[in-house]
C-alpha cells in the first residue's frame, strides 16, 4: 500500500514547491473549516438565497475589476508579499462577516474585503506555483497538493461542526483566521529573490477577450459551477441535514473516500493525454450535478457529494497542469509572462462565477418555490460543467 502511494508522488520537488505544499496544507485547513459554513451562516442569520447570491455577486464583480491590480502588485513587490497581505485581509473579512447581523451595512463591506483578499492572495499563489513546478511532474505535483489539501478537508468540516455546536460561528471565524495567518510561515523560510517587473492593467482585459483565447475562455467559464458548490450546495445541505455536526461528518467521509484516488489521477495526467482525462471527468461531474435534483436524504447527500468530489478532482488535476504548462511555455517563447496566463485563467473563472450568480439571482426572483430553484440551479451547474470539454 505504501509503495503504491509512493509511486504516484512526485519524485523530485524544488524547495520552493515544498514550502508552497506546507503553506497550502495550512491554508486548506482554514478553508476546509469555514468555507462550507459561510453561506449557511448567512442563511441562518436571516438572509435569503437571493441575498446570499447578491453578497457573492459583489465579491466576484469587485474581484474581476481589481484582479489585474493584484497581478501588477505581485509582479512589482513579489508573490509572497501579495500572499502575506492577502492573509491579513482574510482576517478583516471574517471580522466583518461576524458582525453583519449587528451592523447591517457590513453586508456590503465584507464582500469587498473578500474580493481584495482574493486579488492579493490567489493571483500570487498560482503564479508562484507555476514558476517553480516541475515540467515533467506537474500532474503528480498538482495531484499531490490536491491530496494534501484533501487530507485537511477530511478533518476540517467535522472540526468546524464541533466548534460551531460548542461555541458558535464567531469561534470558528477566529480559529480559521489564526490558521490562515500561520500559513505564511513556510513561505517566509526561504527569502524570495525578486526583480520588479511591469504588468499592463489593460493587457489583462485585452487577453481575456482576444479571439485566439476564445475557446479557453469558454472552457474556463465552466468554473461557474464552483460558485454553486461553494454557495448554493451548502445551503441545500443545511435544509436536508439540520444538525451542523452531521453536515461536517458527511462532508468529511465523502472527502476521505475520494482523496487517495486523486494521486492516481495526477499520475495518469503525467503519463496520458491530460485533455482526455479532463473530458472524462467533465462528463462524470456533469452527471453528478444532474443526479442532485433527485436527492432529498442524508444518504443521498453523501452519495452525490462523494461522486462530485471524484469528478471535480478528475477535472482539476489535468486542468491545472495544462494551465501551468501553458504559462511556462508562453514565457519561454517570450510571448507572455506567467502572470499574464494566470490572470487570464483567474479572470475567466471569475466571469464564469459572475455569470452563474446573475443567472441564479434572476432564477430566484422568478421561481417562488425554493426547492425548485435549487433543482434548476443544479441543472445549470451540470450544463456549465460540460464547458470543460472545450479545453
Amino acid at each position: 500500500m505504501l509503495h503504491s502511494i509512493k509511486s504516484v508522488l512526485p519524485h523530485h520537488m524544488k524547495r520552493q514547491v515544498r514550502e508552497l505544499f506546507m503553506s497550502s496544507l495550512i491554508v486548506s485547513l482554514a478553508l476546509a473549516m469555514v468555507m462550507i459554513f459561510e453561506p449557511i451562516y448567512l442563511y441562518k442569520i436571516g438572509y435569503s438565497l437571493q441575498n446570499i447570491m447578491l453578497f457573492y455577486l459583489i465579491t466576484y464583480f469587485c474581484y474581476f475589476i481589481l484582479m489585474p491590480l493584484g497581478g501588477k502588485f505581485a509582479r512589482r513587490y513579489g508573490y509572497e508579499v501579495g500572499m502575506l497581505i492577502g492573509t491579513f485581509l482574510y482576517i478583516g473579512f471574517y471580522v466583518s462577516l461576524f458582525f453583519i447581523s449587528e451592523i447591517p451595512w457590513l453586508f456590503y463591506v465584507a464582500p469587498v474585503l473578500l474580493a481584495v483578499q482574493k486579488t492579493f492572495y490567489w493571483t500570487a499563489y498560482h503564479a508562484n506555483f507555476a514558476r517553480y513546478s516541475d515540467d515533467q511532474e506537474e500532474g503528480r505535483e498538482i495531484g499531490a497538493i490536491t491530496v494534501v489539501t484533501s487530507l485537511v478537508y477530511i478533518i476540517g468540516p467535522v472540526l468546524a461542526g464541533f466548534i460551531i455546536s460548542q461555541w458558535g460561528f464567531g469561534a470558528l471565524f477566529m480559529v480559521s483566521s489564526i490558521i490562515f495567518l500561520a500559513s505564511n510561515i513556510p513561505t517566509l523560510i526561504t527569502k524570495e529573490k525578486w526583480k520588479p517587473r511591469h504588468t499592463d492593467y489593460k493587457k489583462a482585459y485585452t487577453n481575456l477577450f482576444a479571439k485566439k483565447n476564445r475557446k479557453s475562455f469558454l472552457a474556463y467559464l465552466g468554473f461557474g459551477e464552483e460558485l454553486i458548490v461553494l454557495v448554493v450546495w451548502p445551503v441545500f445541505i443545511s435544509l436536508v441535514i439540520s444538525d451542523i455536526l452531521d453536515i461536517g461528518l458527511v462532508v468529511t467521509v465523502a472527502t476521505l473516500i475520494t482523496t487517495l484516488l486523486t494521486l492516481y489521477i495526477g499520475k495518469l495526467s503525467d503519463k496520458r493525454n491530460k485533455r482526455k482525462i479532463l473530458r472524462l471527468g467533465s462528463a462524470f461531474y456533469a452527471i453528478a450535478w444532474f443526479v442532485r435534483i433527485f436527492i432529498f436524504t442524508k444518504i443521498g447527500i453523501f452519495f452525490v457529494d462523494t461522486m462530485s468530489r471524484l469528478g471535480k478532482n478528475t477535472i482539476g488535476v489535468p486542468l491545472m497542469a495544462i494551465t501551468y504548462e501553458n504559462a511556462k511555455s508562453l514565457q519561454k517563447e517570450e510571448r507572455h509572462s506567467v502572470m499574464d496566463v494566470i490572470l487570464f485563467f483567474e479572470m475567466s473563472l471569475v466571469v464564469g462565477k459572475i455569470t452563474a450568480l446573475v443567472l441564479i439571482f434572476v432564477l430566484t426572483a422568478f421561481v417562488a418555490d425554493e426547492m425548485t430553484a435549487f433543482q434548476l440551479t443544479f441543472v445549470l451547474a451540470g450544463g456549465m460543467s460540460l464547458l470543460y470539454l472545450l479545453l
